[in-house]
């Protein structure tokens, strides 16, 4: 560095701010071990493809969502300028997805692994499932960068478009901006990783498959917490990884990722963002040959659009035909059946046909229970019968039978005695 570069030097904080580094990652060793420090070279670069962006194109994308506003009055749309008032960040969503949001929203999924054609900007599908257990959109972005600026930007903007209702849970891919963001805008939604993020970043890091089955059962089994810990200290320690920095850092974060530490979280059946990772690809496909903002816009609300197309057939489904039935319960099962969905009966369904086998094994648990008291208490009154025969020698087969049946019997001697008393009465009165 020379003394032409002395006015160029920022702060310390300003560089920490620039470069996402926490206080905790000063202690890591070094910048070198600071991790994410491929997005700061990605960030920079978008910073300069920004103003590449022909005006043309995003005249026509503003024209095309005054038409869509003056067609759907709910439609929201926003976005925001640079300093040379080029288009910056940009989000929108029609009065269907955001009606939907209301009905569905406690649980939300994004991320921003794919980029459109031209500008290599991310584009942020938030999505969610609905009655039928289908992903939804309720809002898409296109970010000029990932830095935590432009996610709170985007989050900002999405509470605006649906009403500020916040949602209670968000699953991501374990972006430490993204958790920052999300901490900042919803600080009292529940933050968890996506489990096949998860899955994959073990073999990625630990390189062992037979790991990876280990770490995914940790993941994914309903155990309680103690038991958790007993089974997490067991893989890792099978595995020799007690020192490596992606097990520690995962030991720290169980709240995050492990069922055992989730249990009572509502997450509408998402645990991952491939809900995501699947209109992405249709995204690629569909994209694969157009390259502008509005090609971009008008792939995303075909596919929201093939989405309540599936929607209605659905519903046709759920309304207008009757499911098998399974158990012999058929009144319970005929009343799910019209107050569920297909989708969410065949569940129901499911687990039904789980307790009815649980209750069943139950009682035939009851009944060998019962037998084995039974069996025991038979077994002991022979043994106890063979004592009293040695006891009394009674080896003669007559008189151990006349034994046997006074004992089962006492007031059988008595009986006896009666009749042949009656008798001689009888004898006498002749």
């Amino acid at each position: 560095m020379d003394h032409t570069d002395v006015d160029n030097v920022k702060p310390t904080d300003e560089c920490y701010e620039v470069h996402n580094v926490d206080a905790s990652d000063i202690l890591v060793g070094g910048y070198h071990n600071v991790g994410f420090t491929h997005k700061d070279l990605y960030n920079a670069l978008q910073r300069g493809k920004a103003k590449e962006i022909v005006d043309g194109d995003v005249n026509a994308l503003i024209a095309y969502f005054d038409y869509k506003k003056h067609d759907d009055p709910g439609f929201f749309v926003t976005y925001s300028v640079d300093e040379s008032e080029t288009l910056y960040n940009l989000i929108w969503s029609d009065s269907t997805s955001r009606s939907d949001y209301i009905c569905f929203g406690d649980v939300i999924t994004f991320d921003t692994t794919y980029k459109d054609n031209l500008y290599g900007r991310p584009i942020m599908p938030i999505v969610g499932v609905n009655h039928h257990h289908n992903t939804i959109v309720f809002a898409t972005a296109i970010i000029a960068d990932e830095t935590s600026q432009s996610f709170e930007w985007v989050l900002h903007n999405f509470l605006e478009a649906m009403m500020n209702k916040s949602p209670i849970l968000v699953v991501t891919d374990g972006d430490r901006v993204m958790q920052r963001a999300i901490k900042s805008v919803i600080p009292n939604a529940k933050h968890i990783l996506c489990s096949w993020y998860l899955s994959r970043n073990a073999q990625a890091n630990i390189g062992d498959p037979k790991f990876t089955v280990a770490f995914s059962k940790c993941m994914a089994s309903w155990w309680i917490t103690d038991e958790f810990d007993i089974q997490w200290h067991s893989v890792v320690s099978e595995f020799n990884v007690e020192k490596h920095p992606w097990v520690i850092e995962k030991g720290n974060t169980w709240h995050l990722w492990a069922q055992a530490y989730l249990t009572g979280h509502f997450f509408a059946n998402i645990r991952s963002t491939q809900r995501c990772e699947s209109m992405n690809a249709s995204l690629a496909i569909a994209l694969k040959h157009k390259k502008t903002y509005l090609d971009v816009v008008r792939a995303i609300e075909d596919g929201i659009n093939r989405m309540h197309l599936n929607e209605l057939k659905a519903d046709y489904l759920s309304s207008q035909t009757k499911p098998f039935q399974i158990t012999k319960l058929v009144e319970f099962e005929s009343h799910a059946s019209k107050i569920f969905t297909r989708k969410s009966f065949h569940a129901f369904q499911e687990e039904l046909q789980w307790e009815t086998l649980y209750r069943i094994h139950e009682e035939i648990q009851s009944l060998s229970d019962e037998y084995a008291s039974f069996k025991t208490a038979r077994d002991e009154m022979k043994r106890l019968t063979e004592e009293f025969e040695n006891s009394f020698g009674l080896n003669d087969s007559v008189n151990r039978s006349s034994v046997l049946n006074n004992i089962r019997d006492p007031q059988r001697k008595q009986r006896k005695r009666k009749e042949v008393t009656k008798n001689k009465v009888e004898k006498k009165i002749r």
